[in-house]
Order: structure tokens, then sequence, then C-alpha cells
């Protein structure tokens, strides 16, 4: 009776899953708007460098398809870097004056010391528009100005170098032709922490469609909470409908974006960017096709929805720059609407969840096929407990899963929940499918495994229906120990069939051990099964230690061209063809050595499409066609392993399969 009611909490839990994961593939399907924005200060290198006229360079990649122009607010840094300002310190005006016997005319009646600084502005369009702000700046810091001839001189007593971050906003003149041309203005505002005011001003003011952050905070970020000012930010862009245009963490990492995107209850859009020192390399990968399939994956397979675009500084495959930059925007954008997406109308995702009864109901669903992979792993005695006393597992579940809720930590429950189902499954089909029992039929026991991983799947999905996982605000967390997990407990069930037999003595068996005489295969079986671990561990997570070899790079774009999304090297080069010569090994080879390796290498297939679904920032439909690719290219390959080692076995004489 205990069995009974555990598979139908299961049951249970899968059908209140699927309101959640509804939820989340018509919102997926409802969002196909995207916006190509693209560097103005880049874009200003390729004209300064090519001696190009501005307007008619805009007017062209206008043609081509981009939608929008990044603007930067001009600071006294930038002019500095640029050549349009000139700083000069107290001291170096004191040496000139000893040297010349005479004080320039802008320097006199300035008190000035070695601690001093002056700015020296003569760019004719710059003066007025700094003496416009000088009423503000001056206002709230200590300094003197002066104008003579034509050229502006800013004095600073004591200088500080917060002064630098002195801002003159956005280039009116330059807002107004991009306008004129029908682009849309984004502006990339840094953190000013010497004043957010006209950051803010400008949010107000221009009221763009969205605004991307530049630098390594978003405008209002401090890590002490009596100053931080994110929340002044967030009500301006609440008031104005002005989304967060959100850049991904693998480019760049910004400090308070995870408090932002939820003070403004997620109505924000990812951005993927490439460097210019990638746009500029003669690496093949970077090539235009290159570098339009590579902002065309980051739309399609992980939810972006603005592509932050730079020009090409250099000569791309014998083409100008200009040129290279328009082809390659023009086939971005056609590429996109072959793909049925929507260049240059964006919309923010609809906001979906599943409800917090649907959480009790999937976390009881989860527990139930615990308790059933627990059952595999106890003893007859204890396994005749638990199904006599299932119930107060059960509610202890329940109780934990209402404390969160009650507390407010329904996004720690939704994480458990996946982390739960991400280790329980795996193992779950392995243990049900590979061990239990003797296979007679390794076709169906391969497809039950992927339904119990499948079933996994739907349950994880269930706990993580919210947007923000969608949008990669919040995340499923423990990657390494759904991993991991799986591996020990099949280790520990597969350890058991020698426990519990009545012939199998745990001290002669570790004193065998400790003797053993290791031969040169031993130790050669030993290395390759660390070194799989090793890149097994390696290549998993959301910042893999070990990096991808060119060699896969270049059979994962064969695969994306020939198969539109490639299935998982690990899924069907290694463990879906291990499984199936598992299944056909198991009745013959379980208690040998070589087994084991077989055994754990079977279960990486079964954890990776658990894996596969836990990337929640990936669309629904991607990982589904992912998976299956995965499944039915794993059987084709597991039959060819397996007419391999049966050829090999017939030419090895005294050896069998």
């Amino acid at each position: 009776m205990g069995k009974k009611l555990l598979v139908f909490l299961f049951i249970l839990g899968l059908v209140f899953s699927l309101p959640g994961v509804w939820s989340r593939y018509k919102a997926e399907q409802l969002n196909r708007g995207v916006d190509l924005v693209l560097d103005y200060n880049s874009l200003q290198t390729l004209v300064k460098e090519q001696d190009l006229p501005n307007e008619d360079v805009l007017r062209r990649l206008k043609d081509s398809g981009l939608n929008s122009i990044a603007l930067y607010p001009v600071l006294i840094k930038d002019l500095l870097n640029q050549g349009r300002v000139r700083l000069y310190t107290g001291n170096e005006i004191m040496r000139t004056q000893e040297q010349t016997g005479s004080l320039a005319p802008l320097f006199v009646d300035f008190p000035f010391d070695n601690n001093s600084v002056f700015i020296k502005i003569k760019d004719a369009d710059l003066v007025p528009r700094t003496l416009a702000f000088l009423p503000i700046w001056t206002g709230k810091y200590k300094f003197d100005y002066k104008l003579y001839q034509g050229q502006l001189i800013l004095f600073f007593k004591k200088w500080d170098v917060k002064y630098l971050n002195l801002s003159l906003g956005l280039d009116p003149q330059l807002v107004k032709e991009i306008a004129g041309l029908g682009l849309g203005l984004v502006p990339r505002l840094e953190n000013n922490k010497l004043d957010n005011q006209l950051n803010w001003s400008i949010l107000r003011d221009y009221r763009p469609e969205y605004v991307i952050f530049s630098g390594g905070e978003v405008t209002g970020y401090n890590p002490k909470p009596a100053r931080c000012e994110l929340g002044e930010t967030a009500t301006i862009m609440r008031e104005h409908d002005i989304l967060f245009g959100m850049i991904e963490a693998n480019i760049a990492q910004q400090k308070g974006a995870a408090t932002l995107a939820r003070e403004l209850d997620y109505q924000l859009l990812r951005v993927h960017s490439i460097q210019q020192g990638e746009m500029d390399s003669s690496r093949d990968k970077y090539s235009i096709e290159g570098i339009v399939e590579r902002y065309l994956r980051s739309v399609r397979e992980r939810n972006v929805r603005i592509l932050y675009l730079k020009p090409f500084l250099r000569d791309k495959q014998g083409q100008p720059p200009l040129e290279s930059t328009e082809k390659y925007i023009r086939l971005l954008t056609s590429r996109l609407k072959d793909e049925g997406y929507l260049p240059g109308e964006l919309s923010p995702y609809p906001k979906y969840q599943n409800s917090h009864f649907d959480l009790i109901m999937i976390s009881l669903g989860i527990s139930a096929a615990g308790l059933l992979l627990l059952s595999y792993l106890l003893g007859n005695g204890l396994r005749k407990w638990l199904f006599n006393y299932y119930w107060v597992l059960i509610l202890l579940v329940l109780i934990v899963g209402l404390v969160l809720i009650f507390t407010d930590r329904v996004f720690l429950l939704r994480k458990m929940l996946a982390l739960a189902s991400s280790v329980i499954f795996p193992s779950l089909a392995i243990i049900s499918q590979l061990l239990s029992g003797r296979v007679k039929n390794w076709l169906k026991r391969f497809g039950q495994a992927a339904l119990i991983s499948l079933s996994g799947v739907v349950l994880l999905m269930g706990s993580l229906s919210h947007l923000s996982f969608s949008l990669k605000v919040d995340q499923f967390t423990g990657v390494k120990l759904s991993m991991l997990l799986p591996l020990i407990l099949i280790t520990l069930y597969y350890s058991k069939s020698f426990w519990t037999r009545k012939d199998y003595h745990w001290r002669q068996q570790l004193s065998n051990f400790l003797e053993l005489n290791l031969k040169v295969k031993h130790l050669l079986l030993i290395g390759i099964i660390g070194l799989a671990g090793a890149f097994y561990i390696g290549r998993t997570g959301n910042n893999p230690v070990l990096p991808v070899p060119d060699l896969e790079i270049l059979l994962r774009s064969w695969l994306e061209r020939v198969l539109y999304i490639r299935p998982r090297f690990k899924e069907f080069l290694i463990g879906h063809p291990l499984l199936i010569i598992g299944l056909k090994l198991v009745n013959s080879w379980k208690e040998r050595i070589i087994f084991y390796p077989v055994l754990l290498l079977a279960a990486v297939g079964q954890i990776n499409i658990l894996n596969t679904f836990s990337h929640v920032h990936t669309p629904l439909s991607v990982s589904l066609l992912r998976v299956i690719h995965g499944l039915w290219l794993g059987i084709i390959v597991g039959i060819l392993f397996w007419m391999l080692l049966s050829f090999m076995a017939k030419l090895w004489p005294g050896r069998q399969t």
C-alpha cells in the first residue's frame, strides 16, 4: 500500500508541475522581439580612422538593419583621454613659472599650490556646454572657474580624482542627429559615485526604451545600504517604463544588477556583446558568419533580446571595415527574421510563476520519488520500516516547505526542490533499469531510464517556474553536487550487492584489497578514470574550469548547422552509448571490476538530461530538442560501439562479451 501511495504522490507532483511549465513555454513563444544596438564610441573610432562622414555612416548602418545607438554621457575623464581638455597640476604650473619667470594669464588670480589642479577647455563646442553645467557643479563642489579669450579654466584648490567624473550629460546635437535618422537612443550610464543626479535626469528627460549600465556597477549601487541609491534608479525607471538591459554575467558582472532586476519586477531584457578585440580577431570563429552565428545562438539558446554590436575596425575577409560591418548587420537581421524573430520590436517577457500550492504538491512528488530511491538503497528490514512509516518523512517535507513559504524563502525552496530532482531521478533511472534484476530487453530498459529522467525534468521545471530563472536573475544552484551525488548513490547501491551476499566478509575483502598486486593495466585504468573524473567536474557548472578546445568548437558548429540545436557530447558520445553497452553486459559482467567505470559513465547521460533543463534561461523548446537529439544519436552510437566491441571480441581469442 505504501509503495502505491508514493507512486500516486509522484504522479500528483507531475500533474501540478504542468501549469508552470506551460506558462513558461507561452512566455517564451510570445517574446520574439530583438534589438540591434551599436556602441557609438567604437563607431567613432572607425569614423575617425577611416575619415568618414558621421551622419552618412549612421544612415548606412540604419539601412543595413541597425535599430539603436548606445550613447555615453561625456565625463571630464573621457575628454582628457580624447585630448579635448588639458589638465595641469599646481606643481607643474609652479615649475613653469620658475623657469620662465612669469605666470600665464589663465592662471593669474588663483591661489594654487602643490595640491591644486587646473582643467583647461578651449574646444568651441565644449566651452558653452560646460558653462551651462557650472551653476550645478559649483553649487555642490568647491572649485572656481574663469573665462578668458574663449578658453575656460576650472580651478580646484584641493584636487580629488572624483572630479574626473563630472558629467556634461549626453551630447544634445548627437541625440538630435540619432533621432532624426529614426534610430533609438540607449544611454550607457556609469555608477557615478560623485553624483548620480545627472544620470537620473538623463532617464527622466530622454525616457529611452531601455538603458544599459556601463562599468562594474549599475547606477545607484553602493555596498553600504545607507548610501545605496538603487531604489531611486528603480523608481525613475518604473515611472517612465524604462526596461533594464541586463548584460549576461559571462560578459560583464555588474554589482547591483540582480537587486535592480527584482526592484523592477523583472522588467528587463538580457544583453549579449562581443568584445572589440574579438571582432577584429583573425581566427576563423570570428569571421563574419561566425560572429553572426554567435549572436544568433545567444538569442536562440539563452533568451537574449538585446544584441550589443561593435563595428569592425580592421579589414575583414578582404572587405573594408565599414562594408564588413554593414554586411554582418544585414546578415544578422536577415537570419533573425528567418528564424521567426522581430528585429526592432522589443517587449519585456510576460510575467509567470506557479502558485505556492503547486510548489507544495511538487515537493510531495519529488519526496515520493526520493523515498522510492531510498527503498533501493536500504536493506530489507529498513525497507519494510520505510514503507510503514513513509508518511513521517512526507510530513516533514511538507512542514519544511510551508515554513519556507511563510518565511518568504520561496526561491530557496525552489532551488532545493530542483537540486533534489537533479539528484534523485538520474540515480533512480540507473539503479532501477540497469542494476535491478536481469535485463531482457535493452531498448525497453533504455527507454524506461530516459522516461524516469524526463519525469524528473518535469518536476525540476515545475520547481523553477518563475520568470526570474528564465532571465537568469536567479539560477539553479548546486550544479557540481547534482553531477556528483547521483554517482555516489549509484556506487552505494552497486556496492550493496556485494555487502549483502552471504559469502561476503568485509574484513577479508578489505584485507584482500590491501594485499592486491597492482599491475600497469590497473594503474592505467585508475589514471583514465581519474582524468575522466577531472574532465567531468572541470567542464560542469556555470563557469567551467577547463576551456573548450578548438576541435570541439568546430564539431559544435557543424552539429548546429546540421541539427539546428546541437546535442551535448557527454550524452550522445558517452552517457547513452555506455548505458546501452552496460544493459547488454550487465547480466554477465555485473560482478567484474571493469563494469564499475561503465556504470558510472552510463549514469552521465541521465544526469545530463536533468542538467540540460536546469539551464532555465535556455528556452524549453531548445532544451527538449537538444535532449531528443542526444537520445536518438546516443542509441545509434551505442549500437555502433557494441558492434565494434563484438567484432573485437571475435578477434581476441579467449575473450568474450
